[in-house]
């Protein structure tokens, strides 16, 4: 008898594994303030999850969360689930209750700015060099323009409104796909590399 394929559907796997986690507790005050913290939460975790493989191998390094929203969410699970270094952007950014939620917490290598992306480079560009990856979970911007400007290893994608301007149209994509532990109706994810980058850090 013919077996068939299940269809892909969406689960709470992403979530399960979150709220198992004692970094659920500090997660918990930024992300109860979205309308759909499910979502918001899946989101977050599926850029970490798709990007961890592509962790540059020397520290060390810092990720860049482009359009992190007003909570800077995925910076802030990041900088408890990693050793990276964190950089949140967003022109919305609540500076008064992200700080106090850092302190509150003692979350270390983490930083923000109230800013456009366009109008952050400077900032990045001051900061110590190393490796760089980058997160657009949120961001409504033009993904290849941002990428044209930043000194980046690997990035990772979800189109949520504009996949015409949220996904690439010229970098190397090493994975995409729909990504069905985000509890969202938009769940298209690209992963890219640099090919430059891995070309100036080859022996």
């Amino acid at each position: 008898m013919p077996t068939t394929e299940r269809p892909a559907v969406p689960h709470a796997g992403y979530l399960d594994r979150l709220m198992r986690r004692q970094s659920f507790q500090a997660l918990w005050p930024l992300f109860a303030h979205a309308t759909k913290p499910a979502k918001e939460m899946t989101e977050s975790f599926s850029a970490l999850v798709h990007l961890r493989p592509h962790f540059p191998s020397v520290q060390p390094f810092r990720v860049v969360h482009v359009g992190d929203g007003a909570h800077a969410r995925t910076g802030a699970l990041f900088a408890l689930k990693t050793r990276a270094q964190n950089v949140s952007i967003d022109p919305e950014l609540n500076l008064s209750l992200v700080s106090n939620w850092q302190q509150t917490y003692g979350v270390e290598r983490f930083t923000f700015h109230r800013s456009r992306i366009e109008d952050a480079y400077d900032v990045l560009d001051s900061l110590p060099p190393m490796p760089q990856v980058v997160s657009f979970v949120h961001a409504h911007v033009d993904v290849d323009a941002v990428l044209a400007r930043l000194d980046w290893h690997a990035a990772f994608t979800l189109a949520c409104c504009v996949p015409g301007r949220q996904l690439t149209r010229s970098h190397l994509i090493a994975d995409d796909g729909e990504d069905f532990g985000v509890l969202s109706d938009e769940r298209r994810y690209q992963v890219l590399v640099n090919a430059r980058a891995s070309l100036r850090e080859a022996p």
